[in-house]
Parts: C-alpha cells; structure tokens; sequence
C-alpha cells in the first residue's frame, strides 16, 4: 500500500469514527427485562443502554363510553301561510337512532372502536390500545449513538 492510500485509509477511517449516529436494526429477544439484540456477535443490548421514543411505549386510553340523551326534538315552523307539522320527535340517542319516548337512556357503552389506518385498534380490559409495548419478536430500527454506547430505539418495522 503506498503512503498517499494508507493516508487516505486512516483519514476515512477518522471519520467514520466521528459519525455521532448510526442506524442500525434489532429484534427484541426479551420483553421485561427488555432486551434486544443486532446480531450473533454482539451481546444483547439490556434496558440501561436503551433510550425509548413515543411510538415503542405503550399508551392506551380508558374507553370511555357513552351516548347523548335529549329528551325532545319535536318541533314546528311558521310561515306566513301556516304552520308545519311536528317533526322529529321522540327521544335521541347519540347518532344512533330515534327512540320512542321513556327509553332508558343509560345504555351506554357498546361499540366502541377507533381506528387507525382503517384497522381497528384493540380494546383490553377497558382500555383502547393506540400503541402496544415491544414485544419478543418484534424488529425495531435504532440510532447507535455515544459511540455505540446507547440506543435509541426509533420505531417498529413493518413488512
């Protein structure tokens, strides 16, 4: 190797050092503790050297179910040739359905689903799930930073 290439050799070899970010893919092998590993050589990167964002945390909200209830929607217009006749009435329940008069307004929570890219997202002992926790199994994409000391666990990958 001349002097100029081995020059050129360590200067790259500087700067990939420099780099302050890396990305880089893992598979979650334990959930709590939770644990993920790179590859076969590496050593399983344990909670400590791992920093979570938003989208690998679980969040859930309580489900919180109910309907509307107006007692009554019967109601006329005049104009200068009359009156119409009573419209709309009974009682309301949400964006169900009229109901006749004296329904039980304290059926309340069935049904309830949100959605997310058209799929409906779970429901778990009350709660909907908008984003689950890691679970073994799952591949997550990282940011490799302090030289590889820390990672930062950036999101879930999909097929």
């Amino acid at each position: 190797m001349s002097l100029i290439a081995a020059i050129k050799y360590v200067s790259r070899q500087g700067q990939q050092a420099n780099q302050p970010t890396d990305y880089v893919r893992g598979t979650v092998t334990s959930e709590d503790p939770l644990k993920i590993t790179i590859d076969d050589t590496m050593q399983e990167l344990e909670r400590q050297s791992l920093i979570l964002t938003a989208s690998v945390v679980e969040r859930k909200i309580p489900v919180l179910a109910h309907k509307h209830y107006i007692s009554t929607l019967s109601h006329t217009h005049t104009c200068p040739t009359g009156s119409t006749t009573p419209g709309l009435t009974g009682q309301y329940l949400g964006e169900e359905s009229l109901v006749s008069e004296g329904a039980n307004s304290t059926l309340q929570s069935e049904n309830i689903i949100c959605y997310e890219n058209g799929e409906p997202l779970p429901v778990e002992d009350g709660y909907i799930v908008l984003n689950r926790k890691l679970e073994s199994g799952d591949k997550v994409l990282m940011l490799s930073v302090s030289s590889g000391q820390l990672f930062i666990v950036l999101s879930r990958e999909f097929e």
